[in-house]
């Protein structure tokens, strides 16, 4: 009678179990993988957005319309004469990057604005204000780590007038 023997069925058993674990731990490691590399374009994307809307409004003030500057908020009047302000937040536990009421991006680790004079030197008040460095970092969803942008702004003219 032909037929197979119980070794030969545990050892394909084993073989075939042996197979399935090691194509599943390549499995889970290429999602983890995805996983990864999907949040942080998420988190380099909201970055992008946040800090490209700071930058696009911020260009075109002038000392003027400055109305407040601190390390982690700048206030100043919009286009429309609107007070607004550029300014991280808590919602929900986490920190987020606000102008005015409107979101900008979640999960804010890190919003600093350092303005200085046409000297170059720090500015204090509102009028000196001549170059604007922004630092922003996002962290990423799921604990991968953080996407650090900074810049510099010279809003409307500051650049070639009056900059040392």
């Amino acid at each position: 009678m032909k037929g197979y023997t119980l070794i030969e069925l545990v050892l394909t058993i084993v073989i075939v179990g042996i197979i399935a674990a090691v194509s599943a731990q390549v499995l889970v490691r290429g999602i983890d993988a995805y996983t990864l590399i999907t949040n942080r374009k998420d988190a380099l994307q909201h970055a992008r957005v946040g800090m490209d809307r700071m930058i696009d409004e911020l260009i075109l003030l002038n000392s003027s319309k400055i109305s407040s500057i601190s390390d982690t908020k700048i206030g100043f009047w919009d286009d429309t004469n609107a007070l607004t302000n550029f300014r991280r937040t808590s919602q929900g536990g986490n920190l987020v990057l606000y102008r005015g009421d409107d979101f900008l991006a979640g999960i804010v680790g890190l919003l600093d604005f350092d303005y200085f004079k046409s000297t170059g030197a720090p500015a204090v008040w509102p009028w000196d204000v001549r170059r604007i460095n922004i630092e922003l970092t996002i962290q990423a969803l799921g604990g991968v780590g953080s996407i650090p942008l900074r810049t510099e702004v010279f809003p409307r003219g500051f650049m070639y007038n009056n900059f040392r």
